[in-house]
């Protein structure tokens, strides 16, 4: 996704929800420029807030690893359990029923049938899954797009509802508004007609490049009905961006293995989770609190928060350890790659413009206890301030002060305190080392076999992260505040996507294998590889140019 500038929307004396946004991100300019100003004002104040940071660097860098490893343990068990005979004597599960929304605009035939590919090699009976495949009308090539994918994988599903989001005035145009008009499509066309159970639904929401692994469905169905609260708590996969990993060059695979690693490892302390692009609800909790906000734009981490404040204390966002192979930001050519990884975090980081949502909706939200309300709200705030300022105090905290205020950096007190800096900074190195070998093994095998300079080029690209995560991580997160400091607000472009035929490393055979059917699940309906109209895509090249210009050539035939 590319982000655009609109007009600010309200102008006169500010609001409380526009001081909340003025806060926090003139809070990230005090910070990053800290080096530079408490230098000279209060070098000593300076000084020891270096090591408290540095300190808490260290813990996060402590729970990042151990995030990683626990989180790649547990993603290793969960893809090995039968979930369909863990759950098949719960109450109600030959009633529950799934529900697929795909929100596109813009993606290309093969990259929405891919993750439709994947939906069609679920282990759960395919009479039990639903789809719909919501478009935008502005698309000019979206009729003809669902016609095809329509022929293609109709027969496949219990029901495929197509739907078309008008533009309408009061929306911001986006993932959040076109998901409330299917959810009302789906009310009419599916649910008041009787095709399917309301009180059975189970809606997973996926990005038009998401492909579900195959025990997902499965593995959510055992979650729901294994919990007494279960159709209201919140399910998040790990989001892997490894679909196309080896089109990428590799200091944009090892950034982009930092962005894998943290959703698994923020999986594990399931207390201060929120869910991000791909995700699963209950239709009850989705109906109860009215749909998407149709004003928003980061809205996987606004339903989150919408529907825990709703239902207060009986809510849950729990953890499913299974895998969801998304796609990196991608272009046609190297200058277009960067500019599409620079605006998805750009995209990303806009998520600091819900935090007057989140800190309002707390003080009001009753139901839950204080100090839940107050964490919330505090874990919120942190990571969007600790996003853009990271990278300035890890890598210049040290060296301005130094260079503005020589005269305290070399005095006895500032020299210990570089020093203890230094050291502590010095015990994350083992960390980012546990990462690197967990991504090693979970990242998608070579589709030719890695030699070994492919792995030392991969280690070595780690060494270029100072570089890379300055331009592709800090600075868009740093543009996404001053935006919203400046109340310039931002709006959904689609960015372009290559396709690519991802495989997960635990498959041996190509997606459409038999060996991914589960013989404990039987579908009355015929299997996806088994149909005549099914037409593989050819593997993605490792050449996205090439790929690219050709797809672009077919597209406007």
């Amino acid at each position: 996704m590319v982000l655009t500038d609109i007009r600010p929307r309200r102008l006169g004396f500010p609001s409380v929800r526009r001081v909340l946004e003025i806060l926090p991100t003139a809070a990230v300019w005090l910070i990053i420029t800290a080096p530079i100003w408490a230098a000279i004002i209060a070098p000593v104040a300076l000084g020891f807030g270096l090591i408290l940071f540095s300190v808490y660097w260290l813990w996060k860098s402590l729970g990042f690893a151990s995030g990683v490893i626990i989180g790649f343990w547990r993603l290793h068990n969960a893809q090995k359990r039968d979930w369909l005979a863990a759950s098949a004597g719960l109450p109600d599960y030959d009633r529950l029923h799934h529900l697929v929304i795909v929100p596109t605009y813009g993606e290309s035939e093969e990259i929405v049938a891919d993750t439709l590919h994947y939906l069609t090699l679920q282990d759960v009976p395919l009479d039990r899954v639903s789809v719909v495949l919501a478009f935008e009308e502005r698309d000019p090539f979206a009729p003809e797009r669902a016609r095809r994918l329509s022929a293609r994988f109709a027969p496949l599903f219990q029901n495929l509802l197509i739907t078309f989001h008008p533009d309408r005035d009061g929306e911001v145009r986006g993932k959040s508004a076109n998901m409330t008009w299917s959810a009302q499509r789906i009310q009419t066309e599916l649910i008041e007609t009787g095709l399917i159970d309301p009180e059975h639904l189970v809606v997973t929401v996926c990005d038009a490049d998401s492909r579900l692994h195959h025990r997902y469905l499965g593995a959510l169905g055992y979650e729901v009905l294994s919990h007494p609260d279960g159709f209201l708590h919140i399910f998040q996969p790990a989001i892997l961006f490894y679909a196309n990993h080896w089109r990428l060059i590799a200091p944009l695979r090892a950034l982009n293995s930092i962005y894998s690693l943290w959703e698994l490892a923020r999986m594990v302390p399931t207390h201060r989770l929120v869910t991000q692009s791909t995700y699963s609800l209950s239709w009850k909790a989705i109906y109860e609190v009215g749909f998407w906000d149709v004003d928003v734009i980061p809205e996987d981490s606004h339903m989150c928060f919408k529907v825990l404040f709703h239902f207060g204390r009986r809510v849950k966002v729990r953890p499913i350890f299974l895998p969801v192979y998304a796609d990196a930001a991608e272009g046609a050519t190297l200058r277009r790659t960067l500019q599409n990884q620079y605006h998805q975090i750009l995209r990303w980081a806009w998520g600091v413009s819900d935090i007057p949502y989140v800190a309002v909706g707390a003080a009001r939200a009753r139901d839950l206890p204080w100090y839940v309300r107050i964490m919330r709200v505090v874990w919120y705030v942190e990571e969007h301030l600790m996003w853009p300022s990271h990278w300035f105090l890890l890598t210049l905290g040290g060296l301005v002060p130094r260079l503005i205020n020589p005269t305290y950096a070399n005095s006895q007190l500032g020299l210990w305190q570089s020093s203890l800096v230094s050291a502590i900074l010095g015990l994350c190195f083992p960390c980012l080392v546990l990462v690197i070998l967990v991504d090693w093994r979970l990242r998608p095998q070579h589709p030719d076999g890695e030699d070994a300079l492919d792995v030392l080029i991969g280690w070595i690209s780690y060494a270029m992260l100072p570089v890379v995560g300055l331009a592709l991580c800090a600075l868009p997160a740093l543009d996404a505040h001053t935006r919203l400091l400046f109340g310039r607000r931002l709006e959904y472009r689609v960015t372009e996507k290559v396709p690519v035929q991802a495989r997960f490393r635990d498959q041996q055979a190509a997606p459409g294998s038999a060996k991914l059917a589960s013989a404990t699940a039987p579908s009355r309906r015929p299997r996806f590889d088994q149909l005549a109209q099914y037409r593989a895509y050819a593997p993605g090249s490792t050449t996205a140019v090439t790929d690219s210009v050709f797809l672009v050539y077919r597209d406007l035939r």
